[in-house]
This record gives C-alpha cells, structure tokens and sequence, in this order.
C-alpha cells in the first residue's frame, strides 16, 4: 500500500488512530443535542400546518366593528371559493403537555360548533379520526397527546386534568395523527363573534392575502398564523444551543488537539523524510489533511449508528408510549454537529499539515 495513502496510517497504527477517532466522535453528540432542543418544534408542526390551511378571523369589540364583521363575514360566505364556520367567540385554551426535554408546553386549539364543521375541518386538515360520537361540549386529541396527559377515550375532564379547562368535556373521539393540536366542540348560538375561512384550492401566504384583501380596512381582525408566534417562540432556544454548541466545540477542539499534536510529534521524523526525498509542502499537508478527514468519516459514520440506534430505542422503549418523540434528523442537529466538527477537524489540519510540512531530517 501507498505510504501516502491516509488508510496506510490508520491499518499500521490502529491504537493511535482509534484514539483519535474516538476523540473525534465527541464532536457527533451534538447532533443528537440538537435533535432534543428540535424536538420542541416537532408538536408544533401540525399545528403550523392547520393555521396555513384554515384561517381565524375575529370581531373587534364595538358598534362599527360588529357592522364591518358583519359584513364580512357574509361576503366571505359569498364567495365560492371560501367556505366559512362560525364559532363561538369564548376562547378555549388548548391542553397542554410536557416535551421531550422537559419543558410544559400549550397546544393551539380550534372550537367548532356544530359536528359538520368539525367533520368539515377534519377533512381539510387531512386528520384520520372517527368523529361519529362527537356532541357539545366533546373533546377531541390525538392518541399521542392523550398517551402524553394520561387521558383515555371516552373520559370526562376538567381543570383537574388540565388548568386550561374552565368547563367538562369528554373525549369522543381519538385522532390517529400524532397533532398535538386539540379541538373542541361547543355550541353557542348567541356569542358567534369568530369565524374559521379555508378554501379546497388555496392555503398559506395565498389564503391569507385573499381573506386579508376581502378585510380591507374594515375593522375585522384576521388571526395571525401560528409559524409567526411559534418560531418566536422556539427561536431563542435554537440559539442558546447553537451557543452552546459553539463552547463546547471549542473546548473539544482544545482537548482534541492536544492528543493529536502529541502523536504528530511522534512523526516528524516521519515526514522529515518525506520531504528529504523530495515531496513539497503541499503533498505532505494533503497527506495529514487526508488522514484526519478519513478519521473523521469514521467517527461520523460511528456517531450517526449509534445514535440512530440509540434514538430509536429511546423512541420505543420510552418516549412514543407516552406520547412523546425525538426526531432522527433535524436542522438543529446538522447545524450543531456542522459547528462542532468544522470547530475541531479545520483548524487541526491546519496546524499539523503545516508543522508536518515544515520537517526537516537534517534536524534530527
């Protein structure tokens, strides 16, 4: 085998090289790091998903204002590519649930008020439910929310189960989909001073100009979308990881430095040769280049197995049978273990591809 060839290394010094690869692997638990802190946006997607499709508009208190609602909504009943539900204008809060970290979170919620609105709702959102028993004053969640609060088809709760229940409501109805969303049935004929509008051709920035353009300036509030408040919301805990992630890579890359420059000493003789039979700086500082990145492959290629397997363990054993989850692959993991790596692996090669090219065997 080439001398040059970075697995020539690794296969004749496979103690050292090990040690650096497991050096190296540390760098890979910040994928998975970042996967936890991801987790918290995982039970809200759905819930940004049924804001894009279905849009809230409500009643600003007043005279004018009733008028102007008024006469929106029934322009927007009007209009054939809408479809409008009324509801009643008390608010119900939404369950709420403890994440994956720890953290108790709210869920958004819809009210509807009558069983055909919520079948209809249903239907646009995608949802796999069986809503033939829902009635007034029925609740209804998906199997993992209810795994999450311990609640089960058919019982009745209150603010003894959840603060954010001011009134009894039974469960009738479990959804399939993992929504942490929950929906409501309560009819009110008197107080229906809020209105669902979706459309079966538009959603999203589309959905919302339309019913925004329909408003003008009335005096009419259209609900803002919940990606808005939930990436608000979730941002500064993407950032303090990524902070976090930027420290403690640092620190790794101190540590891992110190282990890998004590081996590169070793080899200086090594390399003086090298040069003395005539390779330049640049060959010698792709070789040291090559044997790390190789290294570093490998302790990726380690990390992702074991955290895969790990996650899915973690997932089965314990976080979907309550009604929890944590992703395989998010954003945040890649970005972190991005910083992680690219913190310790660059400024390594650097420094030893440039020392290593700089031997010389007169000097020994």
């Amino acid at each position: 085998m080439n001398p040059l060839s970075p697995i020539y290394y690794i296969r004749n010094n496979k103690g050292r090289a090990a040690l650096i690869i497991f050096m190296l692997f540390f760098t890979t638990l910040m994928f998975m790091a970042g996967n936890y802190v991801a987790s918290c946006d995982w039970y809200w997607e759905d819930a940004i998903d049924s804001s894009e499709k279905i849009a809230l508009v409500e009643c600003i208190p007043g005279d004018e204002a009733w008028s102007d609602y008024h006469a929106t909504l029934e322009e927007m009943r009007a209009d054939s590519r809408l479809h409008v539900m009324e509801r009643t204008g008390y608010g119900f809060g939404g369950l709420s649930w403890y994440c994956t970290i720890g953290i108790e979170m709210g869920s958004s919620s819809f009210v509807f008020n009558s069983k055909e609105d919520m079948e209809a709702a249903a239907k646009r959102l995608g949802l796999s439910v069986d809503l033939s028993k829902v009635k007034d004053h029925s609740i209804v969640v998906s199997k993992a929310l209810a795994k999450n609060k311990g609640i089960h088809l058919g019982d009745t709760i209150d603010g003894t189960v959840d603060e954010n229940l001011n009134e009894e409501f039974t469960v009738d109805a479990l959804i399939e989909d993992d929504t942490f969303e929950t929906f409501f049935l309560v009819h009110d004929e008197k107080n229906l001073v809020r209105f669902y509008v979706y459309s079966d051709e538009m959603e999203g920035d589309e959905l919302y100009s339309y019913i925004a353009d329909k408003i003008g300036d009335r005096q009419v509030k259209l609900a803002s979308r919940q990606k808005h408040s939930i990436n608000q919301s979730l941002a500064p805990l993407h950032i303090i990881m990524i902070a976090g992630a930027v420290l403690l890579s640092v620190i790794l890359a101190v540590t891992v430095n110190s282990v890998v420059t004590g081996q590169y000493q070793k080899r200086t003789y090594e390399f003086g040769v090298y040069r003395a039979l005539g390779l330049s700086k640049k060959t010698v500082f792709r070789k040291c280049a090559a044997e790390l990145l190789v290294m570093d492959l490998i302790a990726i290629l380690i990390g992702a197995a074991i955290h895969f397997l790990l996650t899915f363990l973690l997932n089965e054993l314990l976080y979907i049978p309550n009604g929890k989850y944590l992703p395989y692959v998010t954003d945040l993991g890649l970005i972190c273990v991005a910083i992680s790596n690219l913190t310790v692996i660059v400024p390594m090669i650097i420094a030893k591809g440039r020392r290593m090219g700089k031997a010389d065997v007169t000097e020994f």
